[in-house]
Order: structure tokens, then sequence, then C-alpha cells
């Protein structure tokens, strides 16, 4: 895993954790489950262009949240 994927991990939990969503909550939202929202926090999986604008708008953040 490398640090961008760790960093962009980071990220998405920090904007969820912002939104006051739980995993479970964030999943519903982009159509994806639990277990995916939690392997995409712990960088076990990339995340993509578009899946980053779900995950934003999900969250009430800009996509460059994720970039930095």
């Amino acid at each position: 895993m490398d640090t961008s994927t760790i960093n962009i991990a980071e990220r998405v939990k920090d904007a969820r954790r912002d939104a006051k969503l739980t995993q479970t909550e964030l999943g519903k939202r982009i159509g994806k489950s639990k277990q995916w929202v939690s392997e995409l926090e712990r960088g076990n999986i990339k995340l993509s262009f578009e899946m980053a604008i779900s995950i934003s708008n999900a969250c009430n953040k800009t996509t460059e949240f994720f970039c930095h």
C-alpha cells in the first residue's frame, strides 16, 4: 500500500466522521456495503474518481478534499 492510498483512506474516514455518518450510512448513500467502506478506509481499495465524487457529495466535501 503506498502513501497516497493511506492518505486517501484517512481522508475518506475524516469526511465520513465530519458528516457524522457511520460506515453503514455512508455505504447506503453511495450504493456500497459497510464492508466496502471499511476496506476503503483501511486502504485496501483504491478510490476511483467516480466514487470520490459520490463520497464527496454524501459527506458535503469537495473532491479536492481527497487530494490533499
